[in-house]
Parts: C-alpha cells; sequence; structure tokens
C-alpha cells in the first residue's frame, strides 16, 4: 500500500505542478528553454515574478518518434503534449493529458478524470523504455482473463520490439496489480491490471532478471509497458547450459537443501478474488517450502547472497498485561505518538484522514491519520525532500483501536547504530507485552538487522552510502499454536538502532480468533516434501545479480523451482490444493 500511495503522491504533484493558474500579466519577458519545454516568464501585479509553462516543444527526431508510437497506441493522439524531460538513464520522456491544446496556464485541471500518459524512450535508439496510461472510462476492478492478458501483451510487444521479438519468452506466471486515486471532492476512481512478464533469452534459456512486462486491463487495453535495460548481453558471457546437471541430479541435489515446515493460515481464501474482499476463508494447517531458492546448476550447492537473509526463529514466552492503545481523533492520535512512543510531533503538518475496509472482512473499518515534516532547502533552495518525516497511524474506525502505526524518517541514512540488538529486544517485548490480552502468549520471534543484512562480496562498499538505510531492529512476532507458528496473527515492532525509539508497530488486525485445527495427525515433512518437488519441477534458468546499481562480474546458470500457481499443500492430506481466481 505505501507503493500505492507515493505513486499517487507523484503524479499528484505532477498534476499541480503542470496545472499553475493564470496569474494576471502586467509585461512579459524573454522565453527560457529548459529540458525541451518552452517557459513563459510573467510578472505579477506587485512586482513578483512568477513563472508559467507553455506549450512545450519537440525536436524533429522526438517528434518522429511519438508520430511512430501514436500508429501503436492511437488513442494517444487526442492527447496534448504537457511536458517533454531528460529521463535517467539516457533517455527522454513525455508526459500527455486531455488538456485542450497543450497550453496550461488556462486551462482547468481535470484531475482524477483526466487522461494521462506517461512514454520514455532510449535517447541512442529510439525504443520504447516505459509507457503507462491511466484513462478513467477504462476504470474497472475486473481483470482480464489469463488468455486475453497474454494475447493482448504479446501483440503489444511484437509491435514495439519487431524481430527482436524472438529473444524474448512468454513467461507462464501473471502478476495482478491495481491502483485508485481520491480527489479532495471525495471522487474516487480504482483500476486493476494483470501484468505479463516476457524474459530476455539466452543460449535458449530465460534470464530472469531481464526482459520486459505489460499491464493488461479488463476490456484488453495495454495500460503499461517497462523493458528493462540490455547492456548489450553477449551470450559468450553465460555459463555453457551443456554443463549443467541433469534433472536427476539436480532434484537429488535441492531436495537435500529443501524443509518443509508447518504453518497455520488462520483466514485461508477459498478463491483468490484480487480485489473482492467479500471471500470466503476457512482455517488450514499447510507445509510450507523453506527453501534456498536457487542452486548452482553445475555442482547442486546453495548460491550464498542470492537467496535472501532470513534469520533463525525461536519460541519465546510473551506475558500479556491487557492495556488498550487507543485513539479516536486526530489530537488522540498525535498526543498518543508523542506520550506513548515519544515522538516530536513538532512541526509536524497533519494530512487528513482516510476510512478503508480489512481485508477479507468489509465490516471491519479502519481509520487511518498521517503527518509529514515540511522539506528543508537545498544550497540552490530548491526544496530537500531527504529529510522529510511521514507518520502514519491507523485505527479501527468504531473503538478507536490503534492496529498499526509506523515513521518513514531517511535522515540518519548509512550511520552506524549505537543501540545493541538486546536492549532493542527488551523494548519491543516490553511494548508488545503491554497490549497483548492479558496471559501467557507463545510466540516465534525472528529478528532483522538493516546493518546485518549479507553484501555479495563483489560489491564495493564504498559507493553505497547513497543507498543505505537509516539502521533499525525489525522483530517480527507470530503466535503459534500446539507450537506451530499462525501466520496471519502476527506482530512487529522496530527499533530505530541510533535512538533506541520505536518507530513501527504492527499489532491485532481487529478480527476475532478462528479456531484452528489439531495438529496430531499429519502427513511427514518428507511427504510434504515429495509432493512439492512433483507440483514445482526444476528449471534452468540465468540469473546476472545486482545491489542496488551495481553488478555481478558475471551471471550464474541456476536451477530454481517452478511457481505457476497459487496452491498450498494441505498437512492432512499431504496433497495439493490449488487455490482459484475469480
Amino acid at each position: 500500500m505505501k507503493k500505492v500511495k507515493r505513486a499517487a503522491a507523484v503524479l499528484l504533484v505532477a498534476s499541480m505542478l503542470l496545472s499553475s493558474p493564470a496569474w494576471a500579466a502586467e509585461k512579459p519577458l524573454p522565453a527560457v528553454q529548459v529540458a525541451g519545454t518552452v517557459t513563459k516568464v510573467v510578472q505579477q501585479e506587485g512586482g513578483v515574478t512568477i513563472p508559467l509553462p507553455a506549450k512545450p516543444e519537440l525536436t524533429e527526431a522526438q517528434r518522429q518518434i511519438l508520430e511512430n508510437f501514436y500508429q501503436i497506441v492511437p488513442e494517444l493522439k487526442a492527447l496534448s503534449l504537457d511536458g517533454v524531460y531528460d529521463a535517467r538513464e539516457n533517455s527522454w520522456g513525455a508526459s500527455l493529458s486531455d488538456r485542450s491544446g497543450g497550453d496550461l496556464s488556462g486551462e482547468a485541471d481535470p484531475g482524477i478524470h483526466g487522461v494521462h500518459a506517461n512514454i520514455t524512450f532510449d535517447t541512442k535508439t529510439g525504443e520504447l523504455v516505459r509507457f503507462h496510461v491511466q484513462n478513467p472510462e477504462w476504470a474497472t476492478l475486473e481483470l482480464p482473463s489469463p488468455a486475453l492478458a497474454k494475447e493482448k501483451a504479446a501483440a503489444f510487444a511484437r509491435q514495439v520490439l519487431g524481430d527482436k521479438m524472438k529473444d524474448y519468452q512468454l513467461s507462464d506466471d501473471l502478476g495482478y496489480g491495481g491502483g485508485g486515486f481520491t480527489d479532495d471532492k471525495g471522487n474516487k476512481i480504482e483500476w486493476a491490471t494483470a501484468t505479463v512478464s516476457f524474459y530476455r533469452i539466452i543460449n535458449g534459456i530465460p534470464l530472469l532478471n531481464n526482459g520486459l512486462r505489460v499491464g493488461v486491463d479488463a476490456a484488453g487495453h495495454v495500460t503499461s509497458f517497462d523493458k528493462e535495460k540490455e547492456d548489450g548481453l553477449d551470450p559468450a558471457e553465460f555459463p555453457d547450459p551443456s554443463c549443467a546437471l541433469a534433472q536427476d541430479a539436480a532434484d537429488k541435489a535441492f531436495a537435500e537443501l529443501l524443509e518443509m515446515k508447518l504453518n497455520y493460515i488462520e483466514r485461508q481464501p477459498q478463491k483468490y478474488a484480487i480485489f473482492n474482499r467479500n471471500v470466503e476463508t476457512r482455517p488450514v494447517l499447510v507445509y510450507a517450502a523453506s527453501f534456498p531458492g536457487f542452486i548452482d546448476a553445475g555442482t547442486g550447492k546453495q548460491l550464498e547472497g542470492l537467496n535472501g537473509n532470513f534469520p533463525p526463529s525461536r519460541h519465546i514466552t510473551l506475558n500479556g498485561e491487557g492495556r488498550k492503545l487507543v485513539a479516536g481523533t486526530p489530537e488522540e492520535a498525535a498526543d498518543l505518538l508523542a506520550g506513548e512512543f515519544g515522538i516530536d510531533m513538532a512541526g509536524l503538518k497533519f494530512n487528513g484522514v482516510d476510512v478503508h475496509e480489512e481485508r477479507f472482512d468489509p465490516a471491519i473499518k479502519t481509520k487511518g491519520y498521517s503527518w509529514r515534516s515540511e522539506p528543508g532547502r537545498e544550497a540552490d533552495s530548491r526544496p530537500d525532500y531527504s529529510a522529510v518525516r511521514h507518520i502514519y497511524l491507523r485505527t479501527l474506525a468504531d473503538s478507536g483501536q490503534v492496529l498499526h502505526f509506523n515513521i518513514q524518517d531517511d535522515s540518519g541514512r548509512g550511520e552506524q547504530g549505537a543501540v545493541s540488538r538486546e536492549a532493542a529486544e527488551k523494548t519491543a517485548i516490553d511494548l508488545l507485552q503491554r497490549y497483548l490480552e492479558p496471559g501467557a502468549a507463545e510466540m516465534e520471534l525472528q529478528v532483522f538487522s538493516t546493518n546485518e543484512e549479507p553484501i555479495p562480496a563483489w560489491v564495493d562498499k564504498s559507493k553505497l552510502q547513497k543507498h543505505l538505510q537509516r539502521p533499525e531492529f525489525s522483530f517480527h512476532f507470530k503466535e503459534t499454536y500446539q507450537g506451530i507458528p499462525v501466520s496471519d496473527r502476527y506482530y512487529s515492532v522496530q527499533i530505530d538502532a541510533i535512538t533506541g525509539k520505536i518507530t513501527s508497530f504492527h499489532g491485532s488486525n481487529g478480527q476475532a480468533a478462528v479456531a484452528l485445527p489439531d495438529s496430531k495427525v499429519v502427513v511427514t515433512a518428507e511427504a510434504a516434501k515429495a509432493e512439492f518437488l512433483k507440483h514445482h519441477p526444476l528449471r534452468l534458468a540465468y540469473i546476472w545479480p545486482e545491489y542496488f546499481d551495481q553488478k555481478a562480474p558475471a551471471p550464474y546458470l541456476v536451477y530454481l523451482p517452478s511457481f505457476t500457481t497459487w496452491d498450498y499443500i494441505d498437512a492432512f492430506t499431504g496433497k495439493t490444493v490449488v487455490v482459484e481466481r475469480n
């Protein structure tokens, strides 16, 4: 959800910049061209000069590239050019909308009801890099069928890539996403899309972290396109597939690393309705795979640094005190943040209240409050957003019970923490115990630390400063039943490793506990492992690891399990249950 909100905020800022009001001009001054856009400078009454955006200008080459793209997406031809800009990685972009004539100084902003599009092209080749269009007439929470999504995505990709399409392979996997906007009048638009992936093929093998993605809506409209930069891939740099272990040897090596662990799910959907909250759920006991993900295709060994950092968990007993964490108004929420969590609220601007329905239980309404600090100024007087603090707190709408809060503070990135893991853990446990129901609670605890994230040996650490996070500890608690963790009875607390203060708390979701099945009669872990390998056969793939903007010296040839469905292994029957999507 944070990503969706952040994207919406970016688009909102862009919309504001492109729809400045028309001030009364006394005496126009010379025009100045910046990044392909002519800016008229006018003088407001009172002597203050105000820049107003005017109609953007394209070079002849850029104009021809856009005209060619209009042949692929004819709907864009009717839109006006709002801006031309330099994008990252040697590319340029254009923004379009349905404002008339492209003269932004006097047109009313259509807001969320307008059509907006952004297109990015490679500066050297003129090839399409990214494309996104938002058309309110296409807005729906329905999803396309897999067949329609793949058909439309493949047709679009062929038009864009031409003969180069032979170098890409359609993935069986489909992703689903969506978003929405709400304006200050309460108008709301929501949409959903399926994302079809195409992998770059090298030596007949898919390269997993290089390819393209195409978004398609329920009516078959292509709403997005995103292509990874290829950097002149040379097949000679990739390991020879003939050196890979035979399939049976790879299966045996992978099986030795694979572990199957019992896990309760309190509310397992009977069907996955991506954006429909009215779905039936039931409690299940499942076997979940805890596996390395990739193994070296030549040796069968686990590849260090490519499979995430999942620290071991341990069982602990907490003693709940039954206190209540409640905030029914913005004022009460601000007082609670300051008094209970020691957050300095001075200088923070209140951004308003939002109301949502809880996933899988629309009868539960939640209320969110947000604040942020004002940006500072850089040496050239531009706004400096690097040290802006954002605070969000969510409660049950009817009772005010606090469900979650977090602080986003990017200052202090790369600094060394002064707080020990032991001290941070005590702070986290003390907090959680205060607000758990009275009595003993058996928990499984995992601890993550930004300072302990494994960095691949090939990374130049001197170049990482701008990417480093503010140091913190993250404590993840899961309630257990009969000694088995319950994935959706989950709590978390984050502690700032510089100050020792709490920066995030995720508590109860407000839903009543569900009776869980007894775990006495289950199939063996070995039987579950055989079932997993049967339904997730290993496949060969290339991966060329990257760590922020640094790339590994060479790609790897790996074996990894196939994932094409939403499924789980029933711990009582040992059989795979495929969850349908509707």
